[in-house]
């Protein structure tokens, strides 16, 4: 079960070593960035196709557990 968690490091308790934790964020490409990019590409767009990868508002956020490296919850876009 994943914690219900936003685009920015949360305060939680990791649901894997129960500490109390500010989670360490990753931000991840998805299949939705992806056809952005792609979308872009065949619109003949190329430097607005590089930047989907290169800012946060089109990537999924997984936060992880700093004490144990558990993945807490994601934070969909």
């Amino acid at each position: 079960m994943s914690t219900a968690v936003g685009p920015e490091a949360s305060n939680v308790v990791c649901p894997n070593c129960h500490q109390q934790v500010t989670t360490r964020t990753d931000p991840t490409a998805t299949t939705k960035t992806h056809l952005i990019a792609l979308i872009l590409c065949l619109l003949c767009c190329w430097p607005c196709a590089c930047c989907v990868y290169c800012t946060k508002c089109a990537r999924n956020t997984d936060h992880y557990c700093p004490s144990c490296n558990a993945l807490v919850g994601t934070y969909e876009r």
